[in-house]
């Protein structure tokens, strides 16, 4: 028993007579102590001497069955009971897990938006860099992004070493969405020639899902029929005028969308693909999609 005393460094002792028939122990009676930084409970037998001390790890991984009978078959059941609640709540300590804050997780529904901005020649953009609580995120939007726009801009430098008349490129953004756990962004494009009187508008949209960076589909919203954009474009007359007679009934849906926080769909078509030149981009409300 001394060497239980020199390594548990025992600050209690529980006496024969407290343990004894008067069955005199309370929850409050029963001292914590110490043990390698964890807390630990006494374990006495039918005299009241102490025989072991127990730290919840112990108790968790005991398999010999001490833990789990009663402390003393002298002592009173209510004495019993009071001991082991103490042992049982120590137990309990053993096991929980520590998670990060639930506030994390709120955190991570919207992200901090930047403006990143490069200015040479023949090029003139600016686009969004994000900031979330989790690197993970962080790394998985801005790395989509920034790969979209390096693409960009090597094809311009790629066309121009070679053209006769030089591409001009200019690029802002516009965020729609940046709550809920959604962050939808149209990163918007304008190139134009040297000397040419128009240029051509290109929009290219990204929605990620913010708490995992994931880049959402239209699928992921539960998908859009052809019928429906068809049904969509025919209800709405300040749609009409902005598309060819005939292609007012679509063949395809277009992957192109952008989305609100509320999971409103806008379905895009570029710019001279179903409409003149002078309509730009076309944007099709799509409401709430059914999952």
């Amino acid at each position: 028993m001394k060497q239980k005393w020199q390594k548990y460094i025992m600050a209690a002792v529980f006496g024969s007579i407290a343990l004894g028939g008067f069955g005199g122990v309370n929850a409050n009676d029963v001292t914590v102590v110490k043990v390698d930084s964890e807390p630990a409970a006494a374990v006495v037998d039918d005299n009241g001497d102490i025989v072991a001390v127990q730290t919840p790890t112990e108790a968790h991984n005991n398999t010999t069955g001490v833990m789990t009978k009663r402390v003393s078959s002298d002592i009173s059941p209510a004495s019993n009971k009071a001991m082991w609640e103490a042992s049982d709540e120590l137990s309990r300590e053993a096991d929980l897990v520590k998670v990060p804050e639930a506030n994390a997780y709120y955190q991570r529904l919207s992200v901090a938006v930047q403006p990143i901005a490069i200015s040479g020649e023949r090029i003139h953009i600016t686009y969004p860099t994000v900031t979330s609580v989790s690197p993970v995120v962080t790394k998985e939007i801005n790395s989509r992004i920034t790969k979209y726009v390096q693409t960009l801009q090597k094809n311009l430098e790629k066309n121009n070493l070679k053209a006769d008349v030089k591409e001009n490129l200019y690029m802002t953004y516009d965020v729609k969405a940046n709550d809920k756990g959604i962050f939808s962004v149209l990163l918007k494009s304008y190139s134009i020639g040297d000397q040419a009187a128009n240029g051509l508008n290109t929009v290219k949209a990204f929605t990620f899902n913010s708490t995992s960076g994931k880049v959402l589909t239209l699928h992921d919203f539960g998908g859009v029929k052809l019928d429906e954009l068809n049904q969509a474009i025919a209800n709405d007359e300040d749609l009409k005028p902005q598309f060819f007679p005939e292609n007012r009934t679509v063949d395809k849906v277009p992957s192109d969308f952008y989305a609100t926080e509320d999971h409103e769909i806008f379905v895009i078509f570029q710019q001279g693909t179903v409409g003149p030149m002078s309509a730009g981009t076309i944007y099709v409300p799509m409401g709430k999609l059914k999952y």
